[in-house]
């Protein structure tokens, strides 16, 4: 517990210093630095062929579609994907005999849902501008990450009804109500007082809908678990425990953003469909 709750430490003052250069290049970095772990950490699980070829094909791709800007990615990344997809199958060609065609579709989904999920930051940031685009990115971490702590304790405390037995042991019903509640008051505690923070900044009336931040949170906190779950069955499926060991309690990057997955695309749908905050 110690360890888990000082690595959490560290990852938040991270976490800071990436929203402070917010609006920089510095996010589309961090996101492409997550991309490429998170990728080798699956892609290391998967092994998809042992063909290092292959590999640097997946993790060069998962480095590049965070620098790409919303405007570009709807021009280019039908564009990007089919070269993508043509130079695997290129490479199962040239090791039919050892490569199988599962390794290869594997390898195209995880290359391509991982970073495009991540780099939606990026496209909130875009589309949404700075302030609106702020909101929307802390309100995903914390609709995912507070629901993760609340499920933690609500389960380690009075955890009785196993959620997904043969999945992930350890998750309960009784957590994921505790995580559906944590991260309902979390972000909207966190929606009041940015709207109130950000009014006194601008001198204009940032106003956020508590109805639909109460009612699409729940939502998220399915999506959060859905996320959490996948990543878990793969694990199984490949008989590995973790994904990595490089944040200490928690396991690998993948373990800790395998939750934001789901969320982050569906936010940035809101944010365009359903805005839970207006200027």
């Amino acid at each position: 517990m110690k360890q888990r709750i000082i690595t959490a430490c560290v990852g938040l003052c991270v976490l800071a210093v990436v929203l402070h250069y917010y609006d920089t290049w510095a996010l589309n970095l961090a996101i492409s630095l997550i991309s490429l772990m998170a990728v080798e950490e699956v892609l290391r699980v998967i092994q998809p062929g042992g063909s290092k070829v292959m590999i640097g094909i997946g993790l060069t791709f998962s480095v590049l579609i965070p620098f790409f800007r919303v405007g570009y990615v709807k021009e280019l990344l039908p564009l990007i994907c089919y070269a993508f997809i043509l130079a695997l199958f290129a490479m199962l060609l040239a090791r039919h005999a050892t490569m199988h065609v599962e390794e290869v579709a594997m390898m195209a989904f995880i290359c391509i849902l991982i970073p495009l999920s991540l780099s939606t930051v990026i496209y909130i940031r875009d589309s949404r501008g700075y302030t609106m685009g702020f909101y929307y990115t802390v309100f995903s971490l914390m609709a995912a990450w507070m629901a993760d702590t609340g499920a933690y304790f609500a389960g380690h405390w009075c955890g009785k009804h196993k959620l997904a037995p043969e999945i992930s042991p350890k998750k309960t019903v009784e957590g994921a109500v505790g995580g559906v509640i944590t991260a309902l008051v979390a972000v909207l505690v966190f929606s009041c007082l940015f709207s109130v923070a950000a009014t006194e900044v601008l001198g204009r009336p940032v106003e956020a809908n508590y109805l639909r931040i109460a009612l699409v949170s729940p939502v998220l906190t399915v999506f959060s678990i859905l996320g959490d779950l996948s990543a878990s069955v793969l694990k199984r499926q490949y008989g590995v425990k973790d994904y990595g060991s490089i944040m200490p309690g928690h396991g690998g990057i993948m373990d800790r953003f395998d939750s934001v997955l789901f969320v982050l695309p569906a936010v940035y749908l809101l944010s365009v469909y359903l805005p839970l905050i207006t200027l």
